[in-house]
């Protein structure tokens, strides 16, 4: 080979080769036909190569946007760019990739510029809680919010789907297809949840879950729900005006600073929450017995098994002030919590509990830190028998299970005791989802304070804050009730700007004295500012999003959150995602 070739040869090798730099930016400005700016665009780039495989930005007023460094060995070429906004649709780029659109790249910047259209028929934008709250009855708007979106989104594309192919049968074949279908979610809803490693459900276990006494979802739900679903539930999605997003839309919070990373988690696995713990973002991930670190400079985990054997289910995770993670595990073999130590690797699995105990909640108190009462108990939600259990975290003791109020004419599984948190004078909140908000004082053990809530309230998940006040979500009314734990009154009840959205948790701000809402109706975040008792909104543009809880970086101010619809099996929903609101003054 000649010395003219091989240069010839060289050239062309490292022409062919992707662009890569250490630090690829995507910089654009938004804009009508007619060059004016647009705000508040949803800017979405993707790239396999990067540690966040979606990353999302907003545009400013004057139209720009900045992606920024997506991570070193970012191949241009890998980068595919689009851009959303309720009420427009991209007229140009035609294509996504900017390996076809041949962009140049300055100073490891790549510019590309959007333009967009009005449109007035938004029905591929709207959340699900939008199809929910068009219907002209919303006599049972709660109900239907509280029992049909704890599992994931009503309606999601499966629902959709199900519900068009109902559009051209008569009214009752349709309420019997949403009968078949309540009677199926209860085997489902069971099923979803099992872990690697469990035994089958018996024919009798199965003939116990199909019963409507024993499930989530009872009878007075199905009596109630699909006449309503039968007559007023959309069968068709192909329209829905922009002038009806009135209804549920907020004050925007995003600006030019607000960045949305999202990092995949793996096939079969379903990953139910987050805590940070020393700046470190940890996960559970209930499918495959086992909890994770994130490393945010590759995207990966580092997993940790659960050393139980069987299928321990790790369900609720809270952090604790001396750097432990403490969880709750579904599986009812009498091990219902486990405490594991990030800095030593040191486990401890608590067992000792009644067998077919299914703990939910812990105690945590003021921040959603792990809490213990003045005798040093901590105390679970025992959720499909209606109890409260504590147990001591030095000697293991574990407490009677207590009887909590039940509801009249309701029972133990359906009432379904979920929420729980520990007030500074040592007593423990709980809340049931299809009962009522309650004090079990842990002196004298038992239930001392206990208001009974309207039927498909949905009190859920709650948060101490440091003033005392306990601030509970209510998923079906879609509000957030603030209540006085000192003089055992009501504060007030607080309405989301989306009132359909189904506010499923509460996540405690140390940095802004804010609480976020966890909404599982909703593919928008909405952040609740308790001084000024003001709500914005966070558009995030992930599909089915189901937020159980989250946390925030008290040094960044960041928001983490896994997303965990059930089921979890299309890949686009299983992300674990970190909200740069981009609101403290950058």
């Amino acid at each position: 080979m000649t010395t003219f070739t091989r240069k010839l040869a060289i050239l062309l090798l490292f022409t062919a080769m992707p662009v890569s730099v250490m630090a690829v930016e995507v910089a654009g400005r938004i804009v009508t036909p007619d060059d004016q700016p647009i705000a508040g665009a949803m800017i979405t780039v993707r790239s396999a190569s990067a540690a966040a495989t979606v990353t999302k930005v907003f545009s400013g007023k004057d139209g720009h946007f900045l992606v920024p460094n997506l991570g070193d060995n970012v191949y241009v070429n890998s980068i595919k760019a689009s851009v959303d906004k309720l009420g427009f649709k991209q007229q140009s780029p035609t294509q996504s990739s900017l390996a076809a659109l041949k962009l140049p790249q300055i100073d490891g910047r790549v510019t590309v510029n959007f333009v967009m259209e009005p449109i007035t028929n938004v029905a591929h934008q709207v959340p699900a809680s939008a199809w929910v709250l068009q219907a002209a009855d919303h006599s049972l708007l709660k109900d239907i919010v509280n029992t049909c979106s704890q599992c994931h989104q009503f309606p999601n594309d499966r629902v959709k789907n199900f519900a068009s192919a109902l559009a051209s049968v008569d009214e009752s074949q349709r309420e019997a297809a949403w009968r078949a279908m309540f009677a199926a979610m209860r085997v489902q809803m069971y099923g979803a949840l099992q872990a690697e490693n469990s035994i089958p459900a018996t024919a009798e276990q199965i003939a116990f879950i199909v019963n409507a006494e024993n499930s989530f979802i009872d009878q007075t739900d199905e009596d109630l729900l699909t006449p309503w679903l039968a007559k007023n539930f959309t069968t068709s999605f192909d329209e829905y005006p922009l002038a009806d997003a009135k209804a549920w839309l907020g004050k925007p919070g995003v600006n030019e600073h607000t960045v949305i990373r999202q990092f995949a988690y793996g096939e079969h696995s379903f990953v139910r929450e987050t805590a940070i713990l020393d700046g470190d973002v940890w996960v559970d991930d209930i499918s495959r017995n086992r909890l994770g670190k994130l490393d945010q400079t590759n995207g990966g985990y580092i997993w940790y098994d659960v050393p139980s054997p069987g299928a321990p289910a790790p369900h609720t995770l809270v952090p604790d002030a001396h750097g432990n993670l403490w969880v709750t595990l579904l599986e009812a073999n009498g091990k219902s919590v486990v405490r594991f130590n990030p800095n030593s690797g040191d486990w401890r699995i608590y067992d000792g509990f009644p067998l077919g105990t299914v703990a939910h909640d812990q105690s945590p108190g003021v921040g959603y830190v792990m809490a213990f009462d003045k005798s040093g108990y901590s105390w679970l939600t025992l959720i499909t028998s209606n109890k409260v259990i504590g147990f001591h975290p030095e000697t293991g003791e574990v407490t009677p299970a207590y009887d909590l109020p039940l509801p009249k004419d309701d029972s133990p599984f359906h009432v379904g005791v979920y929420g729980g948190a520990l007030t500074a004078d040592g007593h423990y909140w709980f809340a049931q989802n299809n009962g009522g908000l309650g004090r079990f004082n842990t002196e004298t053990r038992e239930v001392d304070h206990y208001v009974e809530f309207e039927r498909a309230t949905g009190p859920h998940r709650m948060i101490v804050h440091p003033d005392g006040t306990l601030y509970i979500s209510l998923i079906g009314t879609g509000q957030i009730l603030a209540y006085d734990t000192t003089n055992l009154k009501e504060i007030k009840r607080i309405d989301l700007p989306d009132i359909a959205s189904g506010p499923y948790s509460l996540i405690w701000d140390p940095v802004r004295n804010a609480l976020w809402s966890g909404t599982v109706n909703s593919d928008r975040l909405f952040k609740y500012d308790i001084k000024s008792d003001s709500f914005t909104e966070y558009p995030t543009g992930i599909k089915d999003l189901h937020v159980r809880i989250g946390a925030v970086d008290p040094e960044t101010g960041d928001l983490w959150i896994a997303n965990s619809p059930i089921p979890s099996s299309d890949k686009a929903v299983r992300w674990v995602f970190n909200l740069h609101p981009g609101d403290l003054g950058e």
